[in-house]
């Protein structure tokens, strides 16, 4: 009985799976004396039935041998769920004298008993010797107590095993998303960056653009208005004015698309005439003005006429705050 226990205790020591099967084997050659003893599972997949670890004599040979369904003893036990008692192998077709024959040893005895889970047969536990009549009902009762415990622990361990194997494919998995979102990350980092110097970039050209439009304003302002504005009102036949009257209205339409995007700077006014542009864009009037900048109206008057000149609206019927709130 203290064996008995001895063994229980050694079989459930453990949840590697192959150190449980090792364990049990060497718990029943301990109680049994035996030439050989091996377990036999079932494959789920294929449902042959193979042989998971054995012990004894060239127990190489056994382990890994794969019966078919009901072939050999041990493929009968899985597949009908009843102990076998062979007292004499030779007198049963059921035995597998193939694996016999490889080993070159004569197996006389058997005794092989079906491995459960909760009422499920998941393969058989066989113990074999080369004397006739070795085993009795007594042995195959131990076998099966001892059976039902190993076939608990063969489940605590697979369950273990692929507990620990989806263990490790949830941490392979984990660390591939890790890899994933930090290359996420430097590319996101990278498109940062160059969404910002984009962003300079045409900032810089925006700018560029508005200095470059401002610049033709200017230059138009200071070396082509002054001398039609001359021309103008110098003695022109009635075909000559008409000319000079069509070369402004052009060229002031050319100009007219950048005007309405160049800053009040360009058009070199002085800080006052700023500020009064800004107050006339603001809708106030020229009493308002004075008031604000505590000037005459008389003077206010007289910088609106300059800012009228200076912006190219002389003798145009747009009003000056209309055409303020068109520039930025």
């Amino acid at each position: 009985m203290e064996l008995i226990c001895d063994s229980f205790l050694s079989i459930n020591s453990s949840l590697e799976l192959d150190r449980v099967l090792s364990t049990i084997l060497e718990a029943i050659r301990a109680l049994f004396g035996v030439v050989g003893s091996s377990i036999w599972l079932k494959d789920a997949r294929t449902g042959e039935v193979i042989c998971q670890q054995a012990a004894g004599f060239q127990r190489n040979i056994v382990k890994g041998w794969r019966l078919a369904p009901g072939e050999g003893v041990a493929g009968w036990v899985s597949t009908y769920g009843e102990r076998v008692i062979l007292s004499d192998t030779n007198t049963d077709m059921r035995h597998f004298r193939k694996v016999a024959d490889t080993m070159k040893v004569e197996l006389r005895s058997l005794v092989s008993v079906p491995m459960r889970v909760k009422g499920t047969v998941i393969g058989a536990l066989q113990v074999v010797d080369r004397q006739i009549g070795r085993f009795n009902a007594s042995h195959a009762e131990l076998l099966e107590a001892l059976a039902d415990a190993s076939a608990t622990a063969i489940e605590n361990a697979q369950l273990f095993k692929r507990a620990n194997r989806e263990i490790a494919e949830r941490k392979r998995a984990e660390k591939k998303l890790k890899e994933s979102e930090k290359a996420l990350k430097e590319k996101s980092i990278a498109l940062e960056e160059v969404n910002t110097a984009l962003n300079v970039l045409l900032k810089s050209r925006e700018e560029d653009q508005v200095h470059m439009e401002g610049v033709i304003v200017a230059n138009v302002k200071d070396l082509v208005t002054p001398f039609l504005e001359k021309l103008s009102r110098s003695p022109l036949d009635e075909k000559q004015a008409v000319y000079v009257e069509i070369i402004q209205t052009n060229l002031a339409n050319i100009v007219a698309p950048f005007m309405r995007q160049i800053p009040l700077k360009y058009f070199d006014l002085t800080p006052t005439e700023i500020q009064i542009a800004d107050l006339v864009r603001k809708n106030k009037t020229t009493k308002e003005i004075a008031e604000i900048l505590n000037a005459s109206s008389k003077t206010i008057e007289a910088h609106r006429n300059r800012l009228r000149k200076k912006l190219g609206l002389t003798n145009q019927r747009i009003q000056l705050r209309d055409y303020l709130t068109t520039l930025i």
